[in-house]
C-alpha cells in the first residue's frame, strides 16, 4: 500500500522499493497484482508503477542508501528495524519516515510539517517548504582584523581570478601592512 499511496498521486509519480530480500520483493509484486484492481485510482497507480515504479534488489542496506541518495526521493520510508542507524547515510530526501509504523500518508496529513516536498530528485539541492520560505532573512558577517588579514588573501586571489579588481583592492586595504 505504501507504493500505491505514492503512485496514486499521478501517472508520473515514482514508487520504488529497495530491498536486499528477493523473496520480499516477490511478495510485494504479488500483493500489488492482487490488490490493484480494488483501488479506486487503479489506472493512475498502474501507469505510475509501469512507467516509473521499480522493485530493486540491493546487496544490502548500505547499497540501498547509496541508490536512495542518487534518486533523492520526495518521500523516503525507512521501513526497517532501527531506522535511526541509517540516517547518517541518507543525504537527499524530502521527508524521511522512520520505522514500520510511519507511513507516508501520516506525514502528508497529520504528522509532518507539510506536504510540499521537493520532487523529481530536487531533494539533492532543495528542502521541504518551511517557515524560512515565508521569512526574509539576512546573513550577518563580522570579521576581526586578524580574520580580514587571513581571509583577505583568499578573497584577493578569487576576485582577481574573476577580474574584479575593486573587490581585490577592498580586501587588500583591510590587510595588515607587511613588515618587510
Amino acid at each position: 500500500m505504501d507504493l500505491f499511496s505514492q503512485a496514486e498521486h499521478d501517472e508520473l509519480a515514482q514508487a520504488i522499493l529497495l530491498t536486499p530480500d528477493a523473496g520480499f520483493a516477490a511478495e510485494v509484486a504479488q500483493s500489488a497484482k492482487r490488490l490493484l484492481a480494488d483501488m479506486p485510482r487503479s489506472d493512475i497507480i498502474r501507469a505510475a508503477l509501469e512507467n516509473r515504479g521499480a522493485l530493486i534488489e540491493v546487496i544490502d542496506l548500505d547499497e540501498a542508501c547509496v541508490i536512495s541518495n542518487h534518486i533523492a526521493p520526495e518521500h523516503l520510508e525507512l521501513s526497517v528495524q532501527n531506522p535511526q542507524q541509517w540516517l547518517p547515510k541518507i543525504k537527499h530526501a524530502g521527508a524521511i519516515f522512520l520505522g514500520r509504523h510511519t507511513s507516508e500518508s501520516l506525514g502528508d496529513y497529520c504528522a509532518g510539517p507539510n506536504h510540499v516536498l521537493p520532487t523529481s530528485g530536487t531533494a539533492r539541492f532543495s528542502s521541504p517548504l518551511g517557515v524560512y520560505d515565508f521569512q526574509k532573512r539576512s546573513s550577518l558577517i563580522q570579521v576581526s582584523a586578524e580574520g580580514a588579514d587571513t581571509l583577505g588573501d583568499i578573497a584577493i586571489v578569487l576576485a582577481l581570478g574573476e577580474g574584479l579588481h575593486a573587490h581585490a583592492q577592498s580586501a587588500l586595504l583591510r590587510k595588515k601592512p607587511s613588515k618587510s
